[in-house]
Formats: C-alpha cells, structure tokens, sequence
C-alpha cells in the first residue's frame, strides 16, 4: 500500500495537483476573510452596486468573441509538447493582439454607449461630475452603475497580460510557479479592495482598488516570466520580442478555433448574469448584493477543486494528442466519480449548515444585515454541486473538438430558460434568481455530458494505450 501510494506521488499529474490544490487553500482562506471585511464595509446596498456593476461589466464581454484565453492554452500546449519555438512566439504575439484589439474598442463602446444604456435599466443615478473625471459631454445624469463599468473596463488590458503569463506557465506545466503566483494574487487583491474601502466604502472605491490590483498583480507576472522563461527545456521568448512581433503575427490561421470557444464561454457566463440583471431590474439592489455574496460563499469551495480542472486544461490535450484514449476514458470516470462523490456529501452538510447554524455564524462575521443572504445560499447548493462536476467536461470537449455542440446545448439552455426565469424572479423575488442559476447549470451539465462521454467511450474502444504522466 505504501509503495502504491509513493509511486503515485511519484506522477507529474499528482504533484502538480498538490501543489495547486495547497496554493488553492491559501487563495480560499484569503478570499473568505476578504469577503467577510468587503461585505461589511459596503453594506448590502454598495455591494449590490458593485455586484450590478460587475455583472453589467461581464455583459458586456459576452461580445467578446475571440476566445483567447483557451484557445491560446490548447495550441501553446501543443507548441511545448512539440518544441515549436516558432508556433509559441506567434501563439504569445498573437494573444497580445487579440487583447488589444478587444479592450481598446470594448472601453470605448462601455464609455459612449454602456453609460446611457445603464441610466435606462437601474434608478440609482448621478452626474458624472461627482466623480471628476469625466468630460462635459456627459452632461446629463447617467447610472453610477455605468459610469463605474466603463472606468472598469481599463482592467481589460493588465489582466490580459497577467493571464499570458499564466497561460504561458500552465503550458509548460510548472503548477508550483503558479500557485505561488496566484496566492500572491489572492492578497494583493484583498489588500488593495480592503485598503480602498476603508478609505471610502463606496462603489467607485471598490472599482479603482480592483484596477490597481490588476496592474500590480500584471507588474508582477511579468517580472515572474521573464525569470522564468529560461528555467525549462523549451524557452520562452523575451516579452519585447513578443511584443514587436504582434503587428507581424498571422491573424487567420489562429482566430477560429477561439471564435467557437469563446461562443461557449460567454453562453455559459450568462447563466450568472442574466439572473444578476434580473435581480436589479426587477427586485432591486440590495436583492442583487445577496445573491452577490451567496454566490461568493458557495464559490469559495469550488476554489478547492480548482486545481484538478488547471491541471487537467493541460493534461487532457496531451492524451488526446497521443491517441491515448482509453488511460482517458479510466482516469476521467475515476476523476469524475470522486468529484460527484464528494460535491454531493459537501454541499448536503452546506444546505444543512446553512439552515442550523447560519444564522448566529452570518451576524458574527458579516453583520445582521446580511441575514437575508442565507436563503439563497442554500438554493445556491444545487449550483456548488452540479459545478463542482461540471468543471470537468470542459477541457474535455474542448480538446474532442465538441466545442460547437456544447456551445449549442448551452444556448439551447438559456433560450428555454429566459421566459420561465422571468417568472422565477417575478415571483420568488431574489430567491429566484438564486434558483434560477442553479437550474441553468444543471440542464447545462447534464447536456454537456450527454454530448461528451459517448465520444469518449467510442474514441476509446478501438485505440492502443500510451503513458501520460
């Protein structure tokens, strides 16, 4: 038993999994205590701006169609795994490209049209004056809301070039140099929101502490990269070089595999926001600050799987590069019946914990007011589950080349699901916009796994096994 249990250590996939799972720990403890002082700090109604204000904000990146951030982890893998200095230094020019293109115009447009557009949905409402910063065009009152997501949307640009480097380390599977570097991350987030709030509490402090976290953190990450670049058998290009050789970089041959995946993701992430603007639309934004920091609280877990779905992003395009199949197929049921396991037994002693106990711990950590929270945390336990095993299938059917029909299960959700959500909210108030989450990620699921396991099982029947460590 012992020499089992050494030679499974022993495995790149286990190591570096622990590793990522003890980095998660430390981001989890992090974010929770960060939560508890943002939530206090705030109130239920500034939360709820922020929370109206991120979720405008993730609408708006529902056009973004380039679907970089994956795309680039799949073919950068497959670089590294091929020694392909070349291919690497245009995936690298070409990820730079891409986030320019998209957060120049996306600012802009945010700018000019997002703020009239937010004064139209949402009552709360200023002039823009208050702020200082903003130009005598906008000399009517226009939503705070929409005024915060527009200053927002400058985080475009240093989170891309901090997601580079982390993509770029990923596809060279050096999980510890992550971990290290997303804890980092974790605390200068916390320090910079909390130090911002304490100085005011208000909706545009929380905006500008969360922008000068991202370039601090990008700041970082770049200085990480260009130690790191040379410390493995395949370099990485210095990152000026990777930056004068964006305007040469072919844009065609890279630019439709991302468009189907970025399809799929921002499907998926309507399932958060069509709720969230539900709520603020139609219930309000305290209401929105609930459903806000329930989904905070039943996230946080999810953190601790995290490390398995990161290690897997890199692990899966490998078997499925090698025609390895069937050690695929084995080790994905295996993955998949601990995570269904343990996401059944730990959400269960959520929902019960929430409805014994939540209400003396709620008060203790973040104030009475936040007492109405708990319903939708317990409704939100179906979402933490059905989550928890979801984020299993997607490196999957990304790397099966099923993108466009997971994409197209995930529409078909949320198309069936608008009318009967309206009614949800309508009628449960922000209770049932919490339900309405949990719903659209189970149908979701179920679909995607429908879509993806017969593949799998077929792919594996008829080939030869290789080793993947």
């Amino acid at each position: 038993m012992i020499d089992r249990l050494r030679q499974l250590l022993r495995r790149k996939f286990v190591q570096d999994t622990l590793a990522l799972q003890i980095g998660s720990v430390v981001k989890v403890a992090v974010n929770f205590v960060s939560s508890v002082l943002i939530a206090r700090l705030m109130g239920p109604t500034a939360y709820g701006e922020w929370a109206l204000t991120a979720s405008y904000f993730a609408i708006w990146q529902s056009f973004n169609l380039t679907g970089i951030g994956p795309s680039t982890m799949t073919r950068l893998s497959a670089a590294v795994g091929a020694n392909d200095s070349d291919e690497a230094l245009n995936l690298l020019a070409f990820y730079v490209r891409v986030v320019l293109m998209w957060a120049i115009p996306c600012i802009l447009l945010m700018t000019f049209i997002g703020i009239p557009l937010a004064s139209r949905l949402y009552t709360e409402s200023i002039s823009p004056f208050a702020l200082g910063t903003f130009p005598e065009t906008f000399n009517q009152p226009h939503s705070i809301i929409g005024i915060m997501a527009a200053v927002y949307a400058w985080v475009l640009i240093p989170d891309g070039l901090y997601n580079l480097v982390i993509t770029a380390l990923q596809s060279r599977r050096e999980m510890r140099t992550i971990a290290i570097l997303q804890d980092i991350n974790a605390v200068i987030l916390a320090l910079s929101v909390i130090i911002a709030l304490i100085i005011s509490p208000t909706l545009p402090s929380m905006v500008f502490g969360r922008l000068a976290y991202s370039i601090i953190s990008m700041v970082i990450a770049l200085y990480v990269y260009a130690r790191e670049r040379k410390s493995h058998k395949f370099v990485y290009p210095p990152i000026k070089r990777v930056i004068t050789h964006v305007r040469h970089v072919p844009v065609r041959p890279y630019w439709r595999f991302g468009f189907a995946i970025a399809l799929d993701r921002n499907v998926a992430n309507l399932f958060f926001q069509m709720p969230m603007q539900l709520m603020g639309i139609f219930v309000g934004t305290e209401a929105a600050g609930y459903l806000q920091l329930a989904l905070r609280a039943i996230q946080l877990p999810n953190n601790l799987t995290s490390a398995i779905f990161d290690n897997m992003q890199a692990v899966i395009p490998e078997y499925v590069g090698r025609g390895n199949y069937r050690a695929l197929l084995r080790n994905f049921n295996r993955a998949l019946l601990v995570l269904v396991a343990g996401s059944v037994a730990f959400y269960s002693l959520t929902a019960l914990f929430v409805v014994s106990i939540g209400p003396w711990i709620v008060p203790l950590l973040y104030g009475s007011e936040w007492l109405p929270a708990l319903p939708y945390i317990g409704a939100l336990c179906l979402f933490g589950a059905v989550t928890t095993v979801g984020g299993i299938f997607g490196p999957l059917y990304r790397a099966l080349n099923l993108v466009t029909p997971a994409m197209f299960a995930k529409l078909l959700v949320l198309i069936v699901g608008i009318v009967p959500g309206i009614w949800l909210v309508e009628q449960a108030s922000g209770l049932g916009g919490a339900w309405l989450i949990s719903l659209l990620f189970t149908a979701s699921v179920l679909l995607t796994a429908l879509i993806t396991l017969p593949v799998l099982r077929q792919r594996a029947l008829s080939l030869q096994p290789a080793s993947v460590q």
